[in-house]
């Protein structure tokens, strides 16, 4: 799997103009311990990418994003498996169960689905932060308001 950029001009955002440079938006390392495979590096290096592409901040979402690496592998493989193998078996009275990889596949394809709207890896959950956050984007400034009516004040100029 190769990660080349294919966009050749800045691509349309959900809810925004375009998307950002990527520039001022910072990735995080995969957390140390878990010790990512080639394959799932690769994977990590590619949904940091997208996030960055899309201007969403991320930096302390190295452990969420790690889970879904973790998580859209194995269901990778356990889908290969089901393609390979079949999904289901059937007993010598016709009962028909679903082989373990089966289920396998269906349970982490739930757990994506929980997943990746929380890293906002899915187009409704993108759009609703660009909703929410508007034009300016960023991350919110919980005393802005009242740093700007403060130093705005005509009182200010007096106090020097």
């Amino acid at each position: 799997m190769t990660m080349k950029n294919t966009f050749s001009t800045t691509p349309p955002a959900v809810g925004a103009s375009s998307v950002t440079g990527g520039a001022e938006v910072s990735s995080p390392d995969p957390p140390p311990i878990i010790g990512l495979s080639g394959e799932e590096q690769q994977v990590y290096a590619y949904i940091c990418e997208a996030l960055r592409q899309a201007g969403i901040e991320h930096l302390t979402a190295g452990m969420p994003i790690a889970v879904i690496v973790r998580t859209f592998v194995d269901w990778i493989k356990a889908s290969k498996e089901c393609a390979e193998k079949g999904r289901t078996q059937v007993s010598k009275t016709g009962w028909v169960t679903p082989l373990p990889w089966a289920d396998d596949e269906k349970r982490l394809k739930m757990e994506l689905g929980q997943w990746l709207p929380k890293a906002c890896l899915t187009i409704p959950s993108l759009a609703r932060v660009r909703k929410d956050t508007g034009e300016k984007g960023g991350q919110d400034d919980l005393f802005g308001d009242l740093v700007s009516h403060a130093t705005s004040s005509p009182a200010r100029g007096s106090l020097n």
